[in-house]
């Protein structure tokens, strides 16, 4: 079923790609959404204005269904009256599972992702636990080490900043930690690096495996830093909604914004590369909404000012659909400083809307 589930979404991908005239996919192994998520994209053409010219539209997926299988599977949540005839099912689902991935892509990132890989990495308190307890004794001695060697990073317990910081790093064929990533909360990019402090500090592993050969795996995990009886405050940039006059669309432009690595050229495609390369970075799917299984689209608008800042970011999505909102409100507010537009030779004010499609899939 798994993998007559697979080729369906294979095949249903295939179909919209052909169907599209201008389609760009950018989804990197490198990426933080290799863990839970992939982001689509297609560039159509629109009509602002009675002018026509390309807009994009991004479609992010989340994966958490298809790991929470993977987690049931693996016998966390099974009794201690396992079978060995349990315990041959469970590695018979997982199996099935790697069948439909792609092997060649697998050998070329040269990782697999936790949920989905034959044997896991092991610590070393953890090779003797059986079969079944093994993840559950991973993520046991991982939380154990986090305890054990957490310190709040002084600035920002002084200013009050908290927040969730997500981290991603690969266990290597040696058992080595490598790669690491993360995601940090608005203002807390020194909670960022005191998660990678953490988790750089973890010991050698036991490689994981698939068919029988060592192999790196990908895994990922939120680090949440509060204050103990300090209130959360909402430290984000605030929302306020400038008065900035007149606001011009990109084709109405003689040089439009650019990301810095657009600086030597005045192509709306390397703006949209960019605006994809930020979203592959940053864009967390709200584990709530999961939860909640909440999907839908969301309108996003927002403006450039004529100092290459991001300013009057509003989102409309779907009823119920607040978090979605947050979400993609907080991922535009993250975009770095622009070169500002230029109109007759002024810096200009900028605005901008895309759709943001959220799907649990």
């Amino acid at each position: 079923m798994q993998k007559l589930l697979l080729v369906v979404c294979t095949l249903f991908f295939s179909m919209q790609l052909a169907a599209q005239k201008t389609t760009c996919t950018d989804e990197s192994g490198d990426s933080v959404q290799g863990l839970n998520s992939i982001t689509k994209c297609t560039v159509q053409e629109s009509n602002e204005e009675g002018v026509k010219t390309e807009k994009i539209s991004i479609k992010v997926v989340s994966r958490k269904r298809i790991l929470r299988k993977r987690n049931e599977a693996s016998g966390i949540l099974t009794n201690e009256n396992q079978t060995n005839h349990k315990l041959a099912s469970i590695k018979k689902k997982i199996s099935e599972i790697n069948q439909g991935l792609n092997v060649n892509e697998i050998k070329r990132k040269e990782a697999v992702l936790f949920n989905f890989v034959e044997e896991i990495p092991l610590f070393e308190s953890c090779e003797s636990s059986p079969l079944a307890q093994q993840e559950k004794c991973f993520r046991s001695e991982l939380s154990k080490h986090i305890k054990r060697n957490f310190r709040y990073p002084e600035k920002s317990y002084n200013k009050g900043i908290q927040g969730r910081v997500f981290i991603f790093f690969n266990i290597d064929s040696d058992g080595h930690v490598v790669n690491l990533k993360t995601v940090d909360p608005y203002l807390g990019e020194e909670l960022g690096e005191e998660a990678k402090r953490i988790i750089k500090k973890l010991p050698e592993f036991k490689p994981g495996k698939q068919g029988g050969n060592p192999i790196a795996v990908k895994y990922g995990l939120p680090i949440t830093f509060k204050i103990p009886g300090v209130k959360p405050t909402n430290i984000k940039k605030p929302n306020v909604k400038k008065d900035l006059g007149v606001l011009y669309t990109f084709n109405r432009l003689n040089a439009i914004p650019r990301f810095k690595a657009c600086s030597e050229t005045n192509d709306v495609k390397c703006f949209n590369k960019g605006l994809i390369k930020h979203i592959q970075e940053n864009f967390i799917y709200p584990e709530s909404a999961i939860d909640d299984n909440i999907e839908g689209m969301v309108d996003i608008n927002f403006v450039i000012d004529a100092t290459g800042k991001v300013v009057n970011i509003e989102a409309k999505g779907a009823k119920n659909a607040e978090i979605l909102e947050k979400a993609a409100i907080n991922l535009v507010k993250k975009l770095p400083t622009f070169t500002p537009a230029v109109k007759d030779g002024k810096k200009v004010n900028a605005k901008y809307n895309f759709p943001l499609n959220f799907s649990l899939d």
